[in-house]
């Protein structure tokens, strides 16, 4: 079996990333607070994967592993989550199901420094927040509709590395023990879906000041 050559390190974790999706998925069914549990071990291998695939070799399938086990953790879960709680949300889930399928297939033919369209993570943190936190139904579908929407536009989104990685581990892990801590995870990655808008806005300053000039 040539294929366990092709496997690196990194790859691993990226297999231990579905692993803990799939978890989350089978827990949800009985155990909702254990499913999160899982999806977070999910969104710590996630991350754990891209730094150790900075540091070594890059394998053939590193890329492509990847983004299924992300289809896993970052679609199927949040979707099925909110699908056990609100069915009549059906038609938003299955929008979001299939815009993050689009945005993964999307991301394993570009070759971008940074991320085009939100990650499929940052939209699954926001949506098991809300859900973890109950908040109303119309606040969860109208998350659907915006994260759907710009998983597949052309905003661009910076990559975290280094050392700036460890706080949102360390936000994730408290998320795991303490409920308070999901207020502040999603804060955090509402910011970061936010930071398009930071460039927009300076972009925007810069030709409002060469137009006075002139």
């Amino acid at each position: 079996m040539k294929i366990f050559r092709e496997v690196s390190l990194a790859d691993s974790l990226s297999i231990l990333n579905a692993l803990f999706g799939f978890s989350a998925i089978t827990y949800a069914i009985q155990d909702i607070e254990k499913s999160f549990t899982f999806f977070y071990l999910a969104l710590i291998a996630d991350g754990l994967d891209g730094w150790v695939a900075s540091k070594t070799e890059k394998s053939k399938i590193g890329k492509e592993l990847d983004s299924l086990a992300d289809s896993i953790s970052f679609a199927v879960f949040p979707a099925v989550a909110i699908i056990i709680f609100k069915i009549y949300l059906f038609a938003f889930v299955s929008l979001f199901l299939a815009f993050s399928i689009l945005r993964l297939a999307r991301f394993n033919v570009l070759n971008a420094e940074g991320f085009l369209g939100v990650p499929t993570s940052i939209s699954a943190i926001i949506l098991t927040s809300l859900l973890r936190l109950e908040q109303p139904t119309e606040i969860i579908a109208i998350a659907l509709v915006i994260l759907s929407i710009l998983m597949v536009s052309d905003l661009k989104y910076p990559r975290i590395r280094g050392f700036i990685l460890v706080f949102p581990a360390i936000f994730i892990l408290l998320s795991i023990f303490y409920l308070e801590f999901c207020y502040l995870l999603l804060f955090s990655a509402i910011l970061y879906t936010l930071y398009p808008l930071v460039g927009l806005w300076k972009r925007k300053k810069r030709l409002l000041q060469v137009l006075k000039l002139e």
